[in-house]
């Protein structure tokens, strides 16, 4: 399995799929598991968003200085690198005594995380035909669906009887697994080597598809991540959901988006990125009225929705990016890409901190004004995605 022999996509999918799943479930944990982490080591809750923040700083950080190495190396020797050490630094988090030892856990693991999940979506383009590629981002982007289904209801159960520790081994765990696989089915990835030395982060952002590629993707994971941190604390605190009630609603999301995705990268793939996009941006919007004050609705129906249509727009978007690279800058283009979403992340929980409060019985306010920004900015995404079809046909 180490000769340098085309990788099958058969196995390549669900292996990075896998990948995937692991550094989603990890990059959640501290979300769902908030208060129990506060409780535990003995901080403020408002310091929950500087975990997700330093963990996408970290990530952003790597991604732009590796985009001028990712893809000097073999693809499998530089995942199996990044992703070891992610493991690694994982089943060391819950050693984690106070604050600040959890905060410099979780920047360690963003910085090895980030490129690991570049080099498994390069591996996946490489090995797939682009007329196949929304099915093939579907099917990969799984991770994020099957942590909500599978790994945070697990998770929270998980540290009720065991600790906020617990789902920490037991992602380190799953993580070794997949390493071991990688081991085992990656054969040698030295295919794109043959090409032109990758070009630096500023020769790429020189070109008007991958500056358009990255402002998108920067813009679409600002706007899901302005309201994906509340969604818990809301609905728990302002809306009186039963804290047991919590795990349903992150299943219940998560299927709702596993089955959205499948759908949009075949629609993507026969009738183009667009009606995927539109119909997964009506969704969207329609999942955010309980921020604008609309609680007639179950609230589970807003929040499939919600979890849906996020999963949609992300397909069509990822599918149209993937054609902006040659094979020889894959690497360094999916780590460039992976740092503009980490760069939206930080910023939607920075602006979320400023627009965001709470009031004397402890409920949040402000989050009309998240949602209406969200939905706003989401559009903005929707109505550039045609641009950035027609630049990846010149």
């Amino acid at each position: 399995m180490k000769t340098d022999t085309p990788a099958s996509p058969r196995l390549i999918i669900p292996l990075i799929a896998s990948l995937q799943f692991v550094y989603i479930l990890d990059f959640m944990l501290p979300q769902p598991l908030g208060p129990d982490l506060a409780a535990a080591l003995g901080f403020p809750a408002s310091r929950l968003s500087w975990l997700m923040a330093v963990y996408t700083l970290a990530s952003m950080l790597i991604g732009v200085a590796s985009v001028r190495w990712l893809d000097r190396f073999d693809r499998r020797l530089a995942l199996l690198a990044s992703f070891g050490a992610f493991s690694l630094i994982t089943l060391l988090t819950p050693l984690a005594q106070g604050f600040y030892s959890l905060l410099a856990a979780r920047l360690l693991t963003g910085l090895c995380g980030g490129p690991a999940v570049a080099l498994g979506l390069s591996i996946v383009i490489d090995a797939t035909p682009p007329a196949e590629r929304g099915r093939a981002m579907a099917k990969v982007m799984m991770g994020f669906p099957l942590a909500a289904i599978m790994g945070v209801p697990f998770s929270l159960e998980l540290a009720r009887w065991g600790g906020w520790q617990a789902p920490f081994l037991v992602v380190a765990t799953l993580a070794a697994f997949v390493w071991l696989a990688a081991v085992l089915i990656l054969p040698s990835l030295r295919q794109h080597l043959g090409e032109a030395p990758p070009p630096s982060p500023l020769s790429l952002l020189s070109r008007p598809a991958v500056r358009t590629a990255c402002l998108l993707q920067a813009a679409s994971q600002f706007a899901a991540f302005l309201v994906i941190p509340t969604f818990a604390a809301y609905f728990l605190l302002n809306l009186g959901l039963p804290r047991e009630q919590l795990s349903l609603f992150y299943g219940a999301g998560g299927i709702a988006a596993l089955v959205v995705m499948q759908l949009a990268g075949r629609t993507t793939d026969k009738l183009g990125p667009l009606p995927a996009a539109i119909a997964g941006l009506m969704a969207f919007a329609v999942g955010l009225v309980p921020f604008l004050g609309v609680t007639s609705l179950p609230l589970v129906l807003p929040f499939i929705l919600f979890m849906g249509g996020n999963a949609g727009r992300n397909i069509s978007l990822a599918t149209t990016t993937s054609q902006v690279p040659s094979a020889g800058e894959r690497a360094g283009f999916m780590s460039l890409q992976s740092t503009v979403q980490d760069f939206g992340i930080t910023l939607a929980a920075l602006v979320s901190g400023l627009l965001v409060g709470s009031n004397t019985e402890g409920q949040l306010t402000g989050m009309t004004n998240l949602a209406i920004l969200a939905i706003g900015v989401a559009t903005l995404v929707v109505l550039g995605l045609p641009s950035l079809g027609r630049m990846t046909k010149t």
